[in-house]
């Protein structure tokens, strides 16, 4: 694969690229204009070049070319790259240099956010029969914020959800099974854009309850990839910086133990979002924990009996490659709560069902 030129090293893209270059195979050696550089330790070798500006610049980087035998530079630092690539231009240096110069990349990527934003609106904008008032940024927003949590909830399910907020009338926000807080953020977001209520995740981040016995044994051997902690404390990350004051919490335990909390007291407390009290009446449910028939049944049984009218439900899953327990338990409802349901369709997996009159904000 030869060699590659990283200049200069300090910024996240060059370590992420030069790990991804580790893993491939493909040596990489680090370069800066820092006479001490803190940076340097995270790379495999690490040598000194002057600044882009300096008049010595273009035989210092000629001299490492041929010392270090470089095949190509990646230099991820737009006034670096620029620089370079007038070098190369000119016919100065002989290596190609790789990848998008930044501020290019990240005009590109803008905009192809903006394109998805536009189509997810369109799709926003039907589900919701016109009542969105949601905008190409808002959208835009919650797709860059959301998709940056490590997750599963595709851009479809994500447009949905944002959809049945134009109609989900007052009430409580409840999430089980939260692991990053990807479809967590979306919620919080919402419930803050049309003031629907407070947003209640439930998660007891802990293996023993994620195990799904009627999955596959491959799938179930997964659930230890990760320490126990590090979802959680993502969540948290992710969480803080947006969670409105008084009108967010979780639960760190199981459905059925967070449940009693929740229906006996109203109120739940924790040490990094203070106080939420809750009114116990449900305007949207999201179930998206544990995906054996019989947890998925307990959580509809348990939260679904607080559902107010016009309230949506979100059963994640129901098309599922794993099982069929999310899928099992949305038939049941869709076949006995047939007379209590004015709208219901499946959107990126996920069974989204309203229940009671739509609720005309």
């Amino acid at each position: 694969m030869g060699k590659t030129l990283i200049f200069p090293c300090g910024v996240p893209a060059a370590r992420t690229y030069a790990e991804a270059a580790r893993q491939r195979g493909e040596a990489t050696i680090a370069a800066s204009s820092l006479a001490y550089d803190e940076s340097a330790a995270r790379f495999d070798s690490w040598i000194f070049l002057p600044s882009v500006y300096d008049k010595d610049f273009p035989g210092r980087l000629n001299a490492v070319i041929a010392e270090h035998g470089i095949d190509r530079i990646f230099a991820p630092v737009s006034a670096a790259h620029w620089g370079i690539s007038k070098l190369i231009a000119d016919g100065v240096v002989a290596v190609p240099l790789i990848g998008e110069m930044p501020l290019r990349q990240h005009a590109r990527e803008h905009a192809e956010l903006i394109e998805q934003a536009e189509e997810r609106l369109a799709s926003i904008r039907t589900i919701s029969e016109g009542r969105s008032g949601l905008g190409v940024i808002e959208v835009a927003a919650v797709l860059r914020k959301a998709m940056g949590f490590f997750g599963e909830s595709d851009e479809a399910k994500i447009a949905a959800m944002l959809a049945i907020f134009a109609d989900a009338p007052r009430g409580d926000i409840v999430e089980i099974g939260v692991l990053t807080g990807r479809s967590t953020c979306v919620l919080e977001m919402m419930a803050h854009r049309y003031r629907i209520g407070p947003v209640l995740a439930i998660d007891p981040w802990a293996y023993a309850e994620s195990v799904q016995q009627e999955s596959p044994s491959e799938l179930q051997a997964m659930v230890d990839v990760w320490e126990a902690r590090v979802p959680f404390e993502t969540f948290l990350v992710e969480l803080l910086p947006i969670a409105r004051e008084g009108a967010f919490n979780y639960l760190p335990m199981t459905s059925r133990a967070g449940h009693g909390i929740w229906s006996a007291k109203g109120e739940v407390s924790s040490p990094e979002f203070g106080t939420t009290r809750y009114g116990r009446d449900i305007a949207i449910l999201h179930i998206d924990g544990n995906h054996d028939h019989a947890a998925v049944k307990d959580d509809v049984d348990l939260w679904l009996p607080h559902m107010g009218s016009g309230g949506w439900l979100i059963l994640d899953d129901y098309f599922w490659l794993h099982g069929t327990g999310p899928r099992r338990v949305g038939d049941a409802i869709l076949e006995t709560r047939a007379a209590d349901i004015s709208r219901a369709f499946v959107c990126g997996r996920a069974l989204f069902v309203q229940f009671g009159p739509k609720h005309v904000p």
